[in-house]
């Protein structure tokens, strides 16, 4: 992707000479970085000794369409106010937040006269602070000694545990640690990363830190050489399954996560795990995901985790611990075979797993990326990996790829699944198929059906989950225009029908039995509400003719007032990956499996799918199915 970079030459902040003498700059250039959606935002500002002269901001790794165009929006923004106290762009929220910290951390450099400050006596004492969470504001308590933070806090909060709350665990203990608010945000959780860092910089300030506790951490420098009979590369479902089952038979595993946080898109997934009701069902769930799949599904991939779908759920209830609070239909099919994990979340599967996984003895390295498969005489010998100034050479004969699929990477949706271009993606930030690429170039062979799991949200700056519950429930969605595209019958067929439709705006249609829905996006700005549908057409700017023949589609739409909710076309997840058989042996370009090579999950899951998601738990199953398969053979195979 072509590298983002603009130029404003403008008057950012009006200062008068009496301020300038007071609290003006240094004439110098200076430059920060924050984590934005897809990587570091840098951003230079150059001053003389009263004013900003330039202003260069870089974020090459930003999505084109989402944060990438937020960088111009909010430079023309910075330029019109006079300030860099400018609003967030809606829908680009991280890129937006990175960008508007690195500036404050940029101007604050110049205010204090130099890039490095000099330390400062603090004020030993105990400070409070508001952060600005993902899920709101919550305080931060922060005690710091004349030299140092020696403890910090948040206070009650809406984070979810699991991915925020553990962010805000992690960065307590390295602040503290590393004597600094400069530490990396906690990847995966990046929002709450930032405003708990943000708010824990503010007590150091008003203990008189001058800025040099918010200096980068100086994470050590490290080359670590480690010999192991299995390496599995990724955290989520499909990585743990296989870390726990390569341990189970014997062999030495390392389980490595680029991410702070364990659990890919299963952590952050609603916690369902789909399965053949029993052995009479087998087939009749086969038929499904077939008919699903268009006929086009890999009969003997479909055949093997149908049959030990049931298996898998067993495992997780009986060995590893993990609780279950419903069953029930999901997709189209009328059997109740999605278990739901209790609280409806991913945490209560990845929770457990990790737990047992440790209690196998698993090494579980984080902030921990594959590099490179070392590979000799077509075997694999090795993996490189790298993270935070350190190094890793692992010393493996086997290699588990479990690094999730590729819908948060605008340039590989391009390539495979055109499909997705610009949608916002819901899944783990890490999805951007690093494993697929890893796999390639140690000769693996692909297949992609340019499908996604696509998914429909009100907008990608809302929280949970893009406030999915209200662009899910509607009973029928149109075109900007008011045009008919699909009931609501499932959201993988919904997204299906948006992009069919050729439309670029949408929206989904409620009646009064909606009301708390409609009523919801109407507050958050993102609905209209109006007691007839002529007048409803009018508000959202739809055509009222053709809005009244949609509504005619759907004899539910009865009930005034009437609501139409904006709703945009997302993704949970990608389909397409690296060949592989039932044994989770990466195969080459002529099918024969590569020595030592093992995939499983998003990575390697074009065998179940042709272009339209068939059912919620679908991948969470299949990812663990298939890991405890990659685990078993990839620790006979060391041996």
């Amino acid at each position: 992707m072509k590298k983002i970079t603009a130029v404003i030459s403008v008057l950012l902040l009006l200062i008068s000479i009496t301020a300038c003498s007071k609290s003006g700059y240094t004439a110098g250039t200076w430059s920060a970085t924050e984590t934005g959606f897809g990587g570091d935002v840098t951003v230079t500002i150059t001053t003389s000794d009263a004013k900003i002269t330039s202003v260069t901001i870089t974020g090459d790794k930003e999505t084109p369409a989402i944060g990438g165009a937020a960088i111009p929006q909010l430079q023309e923004a910075m330029n019109k106010a006079g300030s860099i106290k400018v609003d967030i762009v809606s829908g680009a929220t991280v890129t937006s937040d990175a960008v508007l910290a690195a500036a404050k951390a940029a101007l604050a450099q110049a205010a204090g006269g130099a890039k490095t400050a000099a330390p400062s006596k603090l004020k030993a004492g105990t400070y409070t602070a508001t952060a600005k969470g993902f899920y709101g504001d919550f305080p931060v308590t922060v005690t710091v000694s004349e030299t140092a933070i020696t403890a910090a806090s948040a206070g009650e909060n809406k984070e979810t545990p699991a991915l925020g709350g553990k962010a805000i665990e992690l960065l307590s203990a390295e602040v503290v640690q590393y004597n600094t608010t400069g530490v990396d945000v906690v990847t995966g959780a990046t929002l709450t990363s930032r405003a708990y860092l943000n708010a824990i910089a503010d007590c150091v300030v008003q203990a008189g830190g001058n800025g040099a506790l918010k200096a980068k951490a100086a994470y050590p420098t490290q080359a670590i050489t480690e010999d192991a009979d299995v390496v599995v590369v990724g955290a989520g479902a499909a990585g743990l399954a296989a870390a726990i089952s390569a341990a189970e038979n014997g062999a030495k595993t390392v389980l490595i996560e680029k991410q702070g946080i364990l659990g890919g898109s299963c952590l952050i997934s609603a916690g369902i795990v789909y399965a053949a009701l029993d052995e009479a069902d087998i087939p009749v769930m086969e038929a499904y995901y077939q008919q699903r799949a268009e006929g086009k599904a890999d009969d003997a991939f479909l055949n093997y985790w149908t049959e030990n779908s049931m298996a898998t759920v067993d495992k997780l209830t009986n060995e590893i611990g993990v609780q279950w609070f419903m069953k029930v239909p999901a997709g189209t099919a009328p059997q109740p075979r999605a278990n739901f994990a209790a609280g409806f979340t991913g945490a209560s599967l990845i929770g457990p797993m990790t737990a047992y996984a440790e209690k196998l003895g698993v090494k579980i390295i984080t902030n921990c990326a594959g590099k490179d498969i070392i590979m000799k005489d077509g075997k694999v010998a090795g993996l490189t990996a790298a993270g935070r100034n350190t190094t890793w050479t692992f010393n493996t004969p086997a290699v588990i790829l479990a690094t999730g699929g590729f819908d948060a990477s605008e340039e590989l949706k391009a390539k495979w699944s055109p499909v997705a271009v610009g949608d916002f993606p819901l899944s783990n930030k890490g999805n951007v198929g690093e494993g697929i690429l890893m796999g390639m170039n140690a000769g693996a062979d692909t297949e992609f059906k340019a499908g996604m799991i696509g998914f429909v949200i009100v907008d990608g700056s809302l929280p949970e989950s893009g406030m999915s519950a209200l662009a899910m429930g509607a009973d029928m969605y149109v075109t900007g225009d008011g045009t008919y595209i699909v009931d609501g019958i499932d959201y993988p067929i919904t997204y299906t029908g948006l992009k069919n439709s050729g439309a670029t705006k949408f929206f989904g249609m409620y009646d009064a039995d909606g009301e708390a829905n409609g009523e919801a996006a109407v507050a958050l700005g993102y609905g209209f509400k109006a007691d007839t549908i002529a007048d409803l057409a009018k508000a959202a700017g739809m055509d009222a003719a053709k809005l009244a023949a949609a509504v005619a589609k759907e004899p539910t739409l009865d009930k005034a007032p009437y609501y139409a909710v904006v709703v945009k076309p997302s993704t949970i997840g990608s389909m397409g990956g690296l060949k592989v058989n039932t044994k989770s042996e990466v195969l080459d370009k002529n099918g024969k499996a590569i020595g030592g090579l093992y995939a499983a999950g998003e990575v390697a899951n074009a065998g179940l799918f042709y272009q339209e998601y068939p059912a919620s738990g679908t991948s969470n199953s299949m990812s663990m199915t298939y890991g405890f398969e990659a685990g078993k053979n990839a620790a006979k195979y060391s041996k």
